[in-house]
């Protein structure tokens, strides 16, 4: 039990600015801790949703909700994936060779197609999470529908990080890689983590939307990873988070377009 309390711990530790005990550190416990990256992915989720709820239940006129709520996802995370997504679009098309993609990647300077890219990624995340529910939902609470969104779309983001991970080998040949192994227990507990998260969402306005959005969104993580293995032979961390913008973003197109049908 305390082996896996600690294994938490890492994953929040790792995954967000959240303030937490200090787990220490020993060879494979990122490892251990990948299961729980969907947990980490409900409390973002959680968090964002109650600043959406506070916002709209006491502040109704004159301020921006969603935009607020998905800054505020941003920032407890340290714009840990934003960053990773910005650094992998400048990679990605900037680059001749997977040599070079890499050392694009490495620099902490964003260029063109990084901030092209960020941009166009917060708008759409606010658009999706704001004004495609709320004309095409009337029958369950717009509050109630986008927390749940919010929770949803974050687990199963994390979720695919696991998939991109265990699916190619990690790219920078020079490096250790933070994570080595998902074993399928950590990859089974992750899932049911998931479908768990998910089932609000269902349940509060249709199954066959929240599965619209998962396949969507394993499409994504499944197309953009074996784009990762054309362009720089593999993973790297920068990748893991363009992986989780990616299906979070394709997980509420999905969502979205089966309530749109």
């Amino acid at each position: 039990m305390k082996r896996e309390w600690l294994a938490l711990l890492s994953a929040v530790q790792f995954l967000t600015r959240l303030p937490v005990p200090d787990p220490g550190w020993e060879d494979g416990r990122l490892d251990r801790a990948a299961k729980w990256f969907p947990l980490v992915g409900v409390l973002v989720g959680l968090l964002c949703g109650a600043v959406f709820f506070i916002l709209l239940s006491f502040v109704e006129r004159g301020v921006p909700h969603v935009e607020i709520a998905v800054l505020f996802g941003v920032l407890i995370t340290g714009a840990l994936h934003e960053d990773g997504f910005a650094d992998t679009a400048d990679g990605f098309f900037g680059g001749r060779s997977a040599e070079k993609r890499l050392t694009i990647m490495r620099d902490s300077r964003i260029g063109t197609y990084g901030a092209i890219a960020l941009v166009f990624a917060l708008l759409l995340r606010i658009s999706l999470y704001g004004e495609f529910f709320s004309p095409l939902i009337s029958n369950v609470s717009y509050t109630a529908t986008v927390a749940a969104a919010f929770i949803a779309a974050h687990a199963v983001s994390r979720c695919l990080i696991l998939w991109h991970v265990s699916a190619i080998p990690y790219a920078r040949a020079d490096e250790t890689p933070p994570m080595t192994a998902v074993s399928k227990g950590s990859a089974m507990t992750a899932g049911l983590i998931t479908l768990g998260a998910c089932l609000p969402l269902a349940l509060s306005v249709s199954l066959g939307a929240v599965a619209m959005g998962l396949l969507l969104a394993g499409a994504s993580a499944f197309a953009f990873t074996r784009m990762a293995k054309a362009r720089v032979n593999g993973w790297s961390g920068d990748t893991a988070g363009a992986t989780q913008v990616i299906s979070e973003l394709c997980f509420l197109m999905g969502f979205a377009a089966w309530i749109w049908s």
